[in-house]
């Protein structure tokens, strides 16, 4: 028989049998196999962030929330003023701020993020030159009505080590008086383990710039 014919016979069993084994190519022994690369947290549903940002392993994101009147004054005055700054009634406007993990491939297999100590510091109103002033005093009840707890101290009240999960969201809440004329507001959110702060710039909704026209509420 033909030799090309003779050929082509042996091949015929793996043209038309599934499952034909062939030949494994061999592997380089030097060859290290990597983690496949975790998809980037799904951030909190419903609306999107008015802002967000990421140092190295937590996002940070910022919802604005409802503005209402204040029921108690701030008891601030400007330096060289009698005049208390915010008095009852001053438009409030609530933020909820979320961290997310996010894994990195340097952290091999941990699927949380050290957030202890994380505060909201630094925060002013864009053209304004006095700090933003945290209403302590009504800021927090608003919070628990919205069903949030009030400031990273408040979501991880008595525990010494603060974690979140990698890909799930933890939130809490502020609220800032606000001043009139002002449309945004500079926030700076601080993770000591993340080694520089996130300063985020914070859109503010209409309800927002229209209280503090004397607009709104």
């Amino acid at each position: 028989m033909n030799k090309k014919l003779i050929a082509f016979a042996s091949l015929l069993p793996c043209l038309t049998l599934v499952g034909c084994a062939t030949a494994a190519p061999a592997q380089n022994p030097s060859f290290t196999a990597i983690a496949p690369a975790k998809p980037s947290p799904t951030r909190s549903s419903g609306a999107m962030p008015a802002a967000s940002g990421i140092v190295s392993s937590v996002w940070v994101d910022v919802y604005p929330g409802a503005t209402f009147k204040s029921k108690h004054g701030c008891r601030c005055t400007l330096p060289g003023s009698s005049q208390e700054l915010f008095p009852s009634g001053t438009p409030v406007l609530l933020l909820r701020v979320t961290m997310t993990g996010k894994w990195i491939p340097s952290q091999g297999n941990q699927d949380f993020q050290d957030v202890t100590g994380a505060s909201v510091t630094g925060a002013q109103f864009d053209g304004r030159p006095e700090p933003a002033v945290l209403d302590k005093s009504d800021g927090p009840a608003a919070a628990k009505a919205a069903r949030m707890a009030w400031l990273p101290a408040g979501l991880f009240a008595g525990q010494t080590k603060w974690t979140i999960s990698n890909e799930k969201s933890r939130s809490f809440a502020v609220a800032y008086y606000l001043p009139p004329g002002v449309d945004q507001l500079e926030l700076t959110v601080n993770v000591p383990s993340e080694g520089m702060a996130n300063a985020l710039t914070v859109p503010l909704p209409t309800s927002a710039v229209e209280a503090s026209n004397g607009k709104g509420e």
